[in-house]
């Protein structure tokens, strides 16, 4: 690893959510786990996330970070 690589390993801000997580997109009726994190590629370096939402086939959608919301665990 380059110097380079630790410094930006230290600029990015630690993750809201992980693989497996359920949650709801703000503003819509669209739910379902993370599948995938796809990266800081959004706008001003924001995460992306990969969302399976149910249809039929399924359907996977990339959100921004800010956009989701954690759904509970049930206990």
């Amino acid at each position: 690893m380059t110097a380079e690589d630790e410094n930006m390993a230290e600029k990015q801000p630690p993750l809201l959510f992980k693989y497996g997580d359920r949650v709801r997109i703000r503003y819509s009726k669209m739910r379902g786990p993370i599948v995938e994190v796809r990266g800081s590629f959004g706008p001003g370096g924001a995460q992306i996330y990969r969302v399976r939402v149910r249809r039929k086939p399924p359907a996977y959608i990339d959100v921004r970070e800010d956009q989701l919301e954690l759904i509970p665990a049930k206990s």
